[in-house]
């Protein structure tokens, strides 16, 4: 039998840890005293088990990256990054980049909740109306319209025909659109992140979001690695292990190749397009005048506000959308109830 599934943490507590971490290492106080202290701050809590994994892999082996990773409940971003701080001896300041960068992720998560929850709940509602419309009122305007005894003429029939099929069909477009939601909802609890990244690649904005993220993270090792000293094909060995979907994987694994083959660093970025033009032309201008890392530094902040922008312009979208969606669904709720009114008023007169 496989080994249960450990409980995700998330992006708020994840946040935290990295500046209770980062504020422990600038005060001087050792990593171990520092660990122990957190330890006894989660003991009563559901992640007691795994924060006692990180207090034991830094006493055993001093180390916060084994740390995390044997606690297992920590997203791979943060952990190879954890790594990276430790190879390059910044990691204090790593951990604060990550305590920034995963609160601001635990802020952009409330506001996708909060342009989803409110259309949503109103989907359901409308789904439960057009439900005892379409099964219980709309028989019963048919029983009225025969219990007139005068009959319905061809034009009547019709009108009423119309708005019952066209209630069933808002009913099943509604139901359709739930039970997508729900299936979506439950991917995600899965585990199934992956999956739906590389589903949402089809969308141009997201594909565009997911290529500035992975330049992102490109630059800012790079940027990191260099800058502590260490050489360019080290931080390039890191890189694969943070990109956040496969085909940006493979873009970073064929500049590493390209590097080994040539040494030429600016020509492997510029071959496998992992940055836009005009940043590979900076980049070129980086390398010639020995500057890489205060470059790549320079363009991790540029592609870290862009990935912002452009998940507040998604997430602008998100509600809208649902919103039109709810209005075509309203507006088969109306004309499935109007046209079988629609049809007494004709039979009456």
């Amino acid at each position: 039998m496989g080994e249960k599934k450990r409980k995700s943490l998330p992006a708020v507590e994840v946040s935290l840890f990295c500046q209770q971490a980062a504020m422990i290492l600038k005060a001087g106080i050792p990593l171990y005293d520092g660990m122990e202290v957190l330890c006894q701050n989660y003991k009563d809590t559901s992640y007691r088990a795994a924060f006692q994994k990180i207090y034991e892999g830094v006493r055993d082996g001093g180390s916060l990256y084994e740390g995390v990773k044997a606690a297992g409940f920590f997203p791979n971003y943060m952990v190879h990054m954890v790594q990276v701080g430790e190879t390059s001896g910044e990691l204090d300041q790593v951990l604060e980049s990550l305590g920034d960068y995963y609160d601001r992720e635990s802020r952009m998560q409330a506001a996708i909740r909060s342009a989803v929850a409110y259309p949503l709940v109103l989907v359901i509602l409308m789904t439960a109306v057009i439900a005892v419309l379409v099964l219980r009122v709309l028989p019963v305007f048919t029983e009225v319209f025969l219990s007139l005894g005068t009959g319905l003429a061809g034009t009547e029939v019709a009108v009423l025909s119309g708005g019952v099929i066209l209630g069933r069909i808002v009913l099943v477009v509604a139901a359709v659109l739930l039970v997508l939601v729900l299936v979506l909802f439950l991917i995600w609890k899965a585990g199934g992140k992956r999956l739906l990244l590389k589903m949402g690649q089809v969308l141009p904005p997201v594909r565009r979001l997911l290529g500035q993220q992975a330049a992102q993270r490109f630059a800012d090792v790079i940027a990191m690695v260099m800058h502590s000293g260490y050489p360019l094909g080290h931080a390039l060995e890191l890189i694969p292990d943070l990109l956040p979907d496969k085909r940006s994987i493979r873009k970073a694994k064929r500049c590493q190749a390209l590097m080994e083959q040539n040494g030429d660093f600016a020509a492997a970025v510029e071959q496998t397009g992992i940055f836009e033009p005009l940043h590979q032309r900076m980049i070129r201008v980086g390398v010639e005048a020995g500057q890489t890392d205060r470059v790549m530094e320079r363009l991790a902040g540029i592609y870290d506000m862009e990935v912002d922008e452009g998940i507040h312009r998604l997430v602008s979208w998100i509600e809208p959308a649902l919103v039109a969606v709810l209005t075509l669904i309203i507006g088969g709720i109306l004309l499935s109830v109007m046209l079988p009114l629609v049809s007494i008023m004709m039979s009456i007169g």
